[in-house]
């Protein structure tokens, strides 16, 4: 698939998401496989009034990251567009607009989902962004604002007209939100509605059911999002190939670099709560979950967080199908 100039190798790329996107989960999803990475949303206009959280950890980047799609969060051209020529000089390789966060808070103010209401008025939007930066321009839409109204084609045939170089859908409703099964159809209506790439996204929860959707729907790459939390090996084309004992020995070398990551980037209490966070999804889901997530989220600092997960985990190493007994020490020193 290319965008623009860029070109993504892999079939499958992280999707943006708030608070778990961020530096040091998009590097690891990088060291997994992922073709490419997108930002957590930025809020326009906390970044074109100089929010320092905004400016300086929710829109920053590193280079080993790039390239990278930068995605913006807005209603109207007068933050999107300034936003956007920010994000541009600062070194973006992609700006991507969200147009189908379902959360309330965001839509309530006309943002996110909320876009896909008026295309007429979204048209005009794209335009002013379009005619403002020279890089790509990208937008991740749903399947429509209602049930009754799966606008993704009409809405992506409008984008394309507008200049838009690439298009993600998650085909759920903003009605349905996160709920029942993603309509894989209407990815496949987007694709012959336009030209340009389509990207894929929603209940894909493995390597095969990405390589599924695209030969269902003839989308160009896969974005996978909930389904990589606690999970990032998933955009390893490989791993499902490996021995119990070598995708071990791998979730152990990525669970103790991201845990590193997280003690480099983050600071004191944000740092504790990212690690407590990431721990309690890479135990997955078994009976002895509920007392370890109580015991983490007790714990009063990182080596204690770390330890509680590496009694935890080494306690359920058969449980998983693990060959042996192997310790897993997770403290970087």
């Amino acid at each position: 698939m290319q965008i623009g100039d860029i070109k993504i190798n892999k079939i499958t790329r992280l999707a943006p998401m708030a608070s778990i996107s961020n530096i040091p989960f998009r590097l690891i999803a990088l060291e997994c496989g992922s073709g490419m990475i997108t930002s957590e949303e930025i809020d326009s206009a906390a970044l074109v009034s100089g929010n320092v959280r905004t400016n300086y950890d929710i829109a920053s980047y590193l280079p080993e990251e790039k390239p990278i799609a930068l995605q913006l969060l807005g209603a109207t051209d007068k933050t999107l567009v300034p936003a956007a020529i920010i994000l541009e000089d600062r070194g973006a390789d992609i700006i991507d607009i969200n147009m189908g966060c379902p959360m309330r808070k965001i839509t309530k103010t006309g943002r996110g989902a909320a876009m896909m209401k008026d295309i007429v008025k979204t048209s005009k939007i794209l335009r002013s962004i379009r005619s403002a930066i020279k890089i790509p321009l990208t937008i991740k839409i749903r399947g429509g604002w209602n049930d009754q109204n799966l606008n993704a084609p009409d809405f992506a045939r409008m984008a394309e007209l507008e200049g838009v170089d690439a298009i993600t859908v998650h085909p759920r409703s903003r009605t349905q939100k996160f709920t029942g099964y993603a309509p894989w159809d209407v990815i496949g209506k987007v694709v012959d509605s336009v030209s340009i790439p389509v990207t894929g996204n929603g209940d894909v929860l493995s390597m095969d059911d990405a390589k599924r959707m695209k030969v269902q729907t003839g989308c160009h790459s896969v974005m996978i999002g909930r389904a990589a939390i606690g999970n990032p090996w998933i955009f390893n084309e490989d791993f499902e190939k490996l021995s119990s004992n070598c995708k071990y020995d791998y979730k152990k070398k990525i669970i103790r670099k991201h845990m590193s990551l997280i003690r480099e980037y983050f600071r004191d209490s944000a740092a504790l709560l990212q690690t407590k966070k990431h721990l309690c999804w890479y135990a997955g889901s078994n009976r002895m979950v509920r007392p370890f997530r109580k015991k983490l989220f007790n714990a009063k600092s990182i080596p204690e967080a770390e330890d509680i997960f590496e009694k935890f985990w080494t306690n359920i190493i058969r449980m998983d199908g693990y060959l042996g007994y192997k310790k897993i020490p997770l403290r970087i020193n």
